[in-house]
């Protein structure tokens, strides 16, 4: 039988690739806060499942809600995509509206169910500063589909995604299919922050999807260096913090992680530096 210790370690290597590889992505559009924006709206997720529970007592469980919270960051990912589209909104005013929007419904939600219960709903600290402790194989299992998914897609739409990073309107004249790009793009940082949420937490789990990329970045210019090193970093930093949690118990997982990749970034800056670059 495989241990929770395995489990975990499982999801939290596959989310690190996963997100290693879109951060690129991510640096290259200068979405940096997307991942919060998105990761948000998983709080404001998990509040409708608490005060649907007052009426429903059957929704007060993890299972529906982790539901609501995947439901509302993939809507969250497609209507950021859909107001920064043809700049009906600026990407960073459409992220930042659902990030303050989600948070404070959350939070409504949240003291709305202490008031009538006297105690913190399921998941609230979960779904702010994450818990990656004793998995299910099940979710374990929908980590690595999810990671394998994301990995295949950008493998496969590699060029025509990486045009569209460097410059959407130069890649849409020479025939990339832009508005399918932009979407897609949408609901790949859709899912891995429906895992990351359960790992790092809403709040943290920027660091997944920015850290590892501009790291890369800062040590090579060389596309395929770039991509190894990314899923390097992110691993090291997911793995790490896992570790340093199994040690200390009372240190979360999350900051762990993105402590970790702060120090890899650092230390990238510095090796930057030294070369001249």
């Amino acid at each position: 039988m495989t241990s929770p210790f395995t489990l975990t370690l499982v999801a939290a290597l596959a989310l690190a690739c996963a997100c290693g590889v879109l951060s690129i992505f991510v640096v290259l559009r200068r979405w940096a806060f997307i991942g919060e924006g998105i990761g948000h709206s998983g709080l404001g997720g998990a509040g409708t499942a608490w005060l649907a529970a007052l009426a429903l007592p059957a929704l007060d469980g993890p299972g529906p809600t982790y539901a609501f919270v995947v439901v509302f960051c993939l809507l969250t990912a497609l209507a950021i995509g859909y107001l920064s589209r043809a700049q009906r909104v600026n990407e960073d005013a459409a992220i930042g509206i659902f990030l303050v929007a989600s948070l404070a419904w959350g939070f409504l939600a949240q003291q709305v169910y202490f008031q009538r219960f006297g105690r913190n709903p399921y998941g609230f600290d979960t779904y702010l500063f994450g818990q990656i402790r004793n998995f299910g194989g099940e979710f374990a299992l929908a980590s690595v589909a999810v990671s394998a998914a994301v990995l295949l897609t950008a493998a496969v739409l590699w060029r025509p995604i990486l045009a569209y990073c460097f410059d959407p309107l130069t890649a849409q004249t020479s025939g990339v299919r832009a508005g399918l790009v932009h979407y897609l793009l949408m609901l790949l940082l859709g899912l891995v922050v429906v895992i990351g949420v359960r790992v790092a937490g809403s709040v943290l789990v920027t660091a997944l999807l920015v850290l590892p990329g501009t790291t890369a970045l800062a040590l090579s210019r060389r596309m395929g260096v770039v991509v190894a090193c990314a899923i390097g970093v992110g691993v090291v930093g997911a793995g790490g913090g896992l570790l340093v949690n199994a040690r200390w118990n009372h240190v979360p997982v999350g900051p762990s992680i993105v402590l970790i990749l702060f120090a890899q970034f650092v230390a990238a800056r510095v090796i930057a530096t030294v070369r001249g670059t």
